[in-house]
């Protein structure tokens, strides 16, 4: 596994937090070097035996870890022939095997038993013949008892009653009269273990001593009176003496402790295991973590997951994730607005996958499972490289390179921005054959991005799914979700409105986006509006279902002569219930087929009441004749006729317009004509079918879409489009009403393929 991937997915920093919960310095090493396992079964144990001590934690509390020293060292000592320890290291033995004990009777009571419990009690031996030797020898400070050994008690003894004797008569030296104005103070000193007394420099009138060290300022002399020089003697021999049996003691215990090599070893692994799983448990109680089923293949299902370092940093406001790839499903492309959410849902994805694969339980719900993919391969953030002179995408580049050349196939690939920082054309075009690499070689690969190519990639591969991270368009702020089926879109313009951009700035931001770019925003946006719209209308076909339910058990839970009279109207209720839930269903799966019947049917009110009461058609209509045209109320005369008769080309002033016969009834005479001064229809003419009002005033945009509607009627076109996108919705709705009461409008509804278009039909 790449080093690199550990660190962008905070595993490492998941290693540490993870070490803080342990107890004994036995197990830090182990869990400072904890990584992702490849083999299924040790995870299946790992798991096993966290799941026993959760249930320890769970029933008993924390297992009594209290300062449990290091006997490492003491251990390796007595692994040398002729060492000897030193009583502070028995006081490290004695406090160590004290642990032993307690560990060792706590596990052995606990209420729910497992087989890794059982295994740890019979394994820790409490060696109390070892516990009582050193208590015996060495007391709670590390200095050796006088019960060790009946020598070493009975030197002391002596050595006690020498010193009381020396004390004395220096006391009693001191005490002369003669003494007095040569004792420079009144305490009795030890110099070069010998007992001595501060004189005055010139004590040899009244005192002969041996001199055995001088003050700093060379006023007081630290004499040995000539009477005591026998039994500082005696005193040194005797002290000698005692070291020399506490070393015989040591040694004896040293080597009496070293026939427990062995199974103080065995209790040293003994504690590590349990307090690396320990420690791991504990992790997984903090965050509430669910065991999950590592699978040698098939889907990734994480209901409800939870990056642990989000839930840190955010507690109770910390937002899950469900993670959802079907075996089927090799790539998923998540997308949607900066801040949205997108790297922390890569993040996540990728450390609960190292985090299943290293045996830990994962911050989830139910019961995950997890493939056991197998390297975890991720690339993220900006990999810039000054040093080598390298350009950010330049280095992305060589990052994928890298994870290309080392992925063998059934990894998982995580890319965050793929085919960023360069232009989006080729920039996309590049992602999408990364992936397809990835794909070929056997790799899940899940990725985020802006582009809009990549986006389409999405939908165009059936082993492809997009993902949208949810935003709130109307406080315009992330919700971190994820929602599955459809892409999101960067929003990038309206975060800028909200941040209050100035106005200029945004207005000219739009000139600049594309009609194409409108069109995928307004679509994703009508895209999300069904999802929620069915999504309801499932939560109600299930609340419907759930209250037949609970109608039914009612019933049920009646006396028989009760249901036996009610049983046929139960019966018929049922059936209406479950009718109506058929009925729902096929609405919410036909939501699309209903719209279009809708708009047919509106269409075909507005067409009846444009045509109004049937009228005789009376005489024919031949070239030539003089017409009155009833949307205009203007006269012209026939120029042209086609093959079914059905419909005319008339001239009106100077435009031509061809009509149904509908909208035109024969004159008796034709249209009065002026000299000089006669009226005329003069419109330039225009190619343009669409008009776009985004961004426009709702009076302004109506008097921009009156001036468009006449111009198309006078040119006769029979369709036209007004692009004012979806926005607020209150354009669109102030538009849709202008055009209800517009006469010459035959029929209007909404382009199917984007909301933020209706589609303009004249009579």
């Amino acid at each position: 596994m790449i080093d690199k991937t550990l660190s962008y997915l905070d595993y490492l920093k998941l290693r540490d937090i993870i070490l803080q919960f342990s107890a004994t310095p036995f197990s830090k090493d182990a869990l400072g070097n904890l990584r992702p396992l490849d083999d299924i079964e040790e995870i299946a144990r790992r798991h096993d035996r966290i799941e026993a001590v959760l249930d320890v934690i769970k029933w008993d509390g924390r297992v009594p870890f209290s300062d449990v020293p290091d006997i490492t060292g003491v251990l390796a000592r007595t692994a040398i022939r002729d060492s000897v320890l030193e009583p502070s290291e028995f006081l490290s033995l004695t406090n160590f095997l004290r642990a032993c004990e307690d560990v060792g009777g706590f596990l052995s009571k606990v209420f729910k038993k497992s087989a890794f419990t059982d295994e740890l009690v019979a394994g820790i031996d409490r060696l109390t013949a070892l516990a009582r030797r050193i208590a015996r020898s060495v007391n709670s400070e590390g200095y050796l008892e006088d019960s060790a050994s009946y020598e070493l008690s009975r030197i002391r003894a002596d050595l006690f009653m020498n010193r009381e004797r020396i004390r004395k008569q220096l006391e009693r030296i001191m005490g002369r009269e003669a003494m007095r104005p040569i004792i420079q103070d009144d305490y009795i000193s030890l110099r070069n273990n010998r007992y001595v007394i501060p004189l005055k420099p010139n004590f040899n009138e009244a005192v002969q001593g041996i001199v055995h060290d001088y003050s700093h300022s060379l006023k007081t002399s630290f004499v040995e009176p000539v009477e005591c020089v026998e039994l500082n003697n005696s005193i040194n021999i005797l002290i000698n003496e005692e070291k020399e049996e506490e070393k015989k003691v040591l040694r004896e215990l040293t080597d009496f402790t070293r026939g427990f090599r062995e199974a103080l070893e065995r209790n040293v692994r003994c504690l590590a295991e349990l307090d690396f799983f320990h420690a791991m448990a504990l992790f997984c109680h903090e965050f509430r973590c669910v065991r999950p089923e590592v699978t040698l293949s098939g889907s990734l299902e994480v209901k409800k997951a939870v990056n642990p370092f989000i839930a840190m940093s955010r507690k109770s406001e910390a937002v899950p994730i469900d993670i959802v790839m079907k075996e089927s499903e090799k790539v998923m492309i998540i997308s949607g607005p900066n801040a949205g959410g997108k790297t922390a849902a890569l993040k996540t994805i990728g450390l609960l996958s190292l985090m299943a694969k290293t045996g830990l339980f994962i911050p989830a719900t139910e019961r995950p499972v997890v493939p056991l993919f197998s390297n975890v391969f991720a690339l993220i953030g900006d990999e810039q490289d000054i040093s080598l002179e390298l350009s950010s995408f330049t280095a992305h580049m060589y990052a994928i390179k890298d994870l290309y050349l080392n992925a063998g196939g059934d990894e998982l690939v995580l890319i965050d921005e793929i085919g960023g920082n360069t232009e989006p054309q080729e920039a996309s075009a590049l992602a999408m054959g990364v992936i397809d690499a990835f794909v070929e070689k056997g790799c899940r690969v899940v990725v985020t991005t802006h582009l809009n190519l990549i986006k389409a990639y999405g939908y165009m591969k059936d082993y492809a799914m997009n993902v949208a991270t949810s935003f709130d368009t109307t406080n315009m702020r992330p919700l971190y979700q994820l929602i599955y089926g459809t892409a999101g879109y960067s929003n990038a313009i309206n975060v800028a409105r909200k941040i209050d951009v100035p106005q200029v700035i945004i207005e000219k931001s739009y000139t600049y986006l594309n009609e194409q770019e409108f069109m995928l925003n307004d679509l994703i946006t009508s895209l999300e509006e069904e999802k929620a719209k069915t999504a309801r209308e499932r939560g109600e076909l299930a609340k419907i279902k759930e209250e037949a339910r609970e109608r039914l058990k009612v019933i049920r839970e009646r006396k028989d002569d009760y249901l036996r009279k009610w049983e046929d109207k139960a019966r018929e209720r049922l059936l209406e219930v479950e009718v109506e839930v058929e009925e729902i269903k096929k609405e919410v799966a036909k939501k699309e087929r209903a719209s279009i019947t809708k708009s047919k049917d509106k269409i075909r009110s507005l067409k009846e009441r444009l045509r109004g009461p049937a009228k005789e058609v009376g005489e024919d209509i031949r070239i030539g004749d003089y017409v009155l045209v009833k949307t205009l109320g203007s006269k012209g005369y026939v120029v042209d006729i086609d093959k079914e008769g059905s419909v005319f080309e008339v001239a009106v002033g100077n435009v031509r317009t061809k009509l149904k016969r509908m909208f035109i009834e024969k004159a008796i005479e034709g249209p009065k004509r002026v000299s000089r001064d006669r009226s005329e229809i003069n419109v330039e003419k225009t190619e343009q079918r669409d008009l776009r009002i985004i961004g426009m005033r709702v009076e302004e945009a109506l008097k921009t879409v009156d001036t468009f509607l006449d111009r198309a009627v006078v040119e006769g076109t029979s369709q036209v489009r007004i692009v004012h996108g979806v926005g607020t919705g209150r354009l669109m709705q102030a538009v849709r009403d202008h055009l209800a009461e517009t006469s010459y409008v035959r029929a209007f509804h909404a382009d199917e393929r984007n909301a933020g278009v209706t589609i303009v039909e004249f009579a």
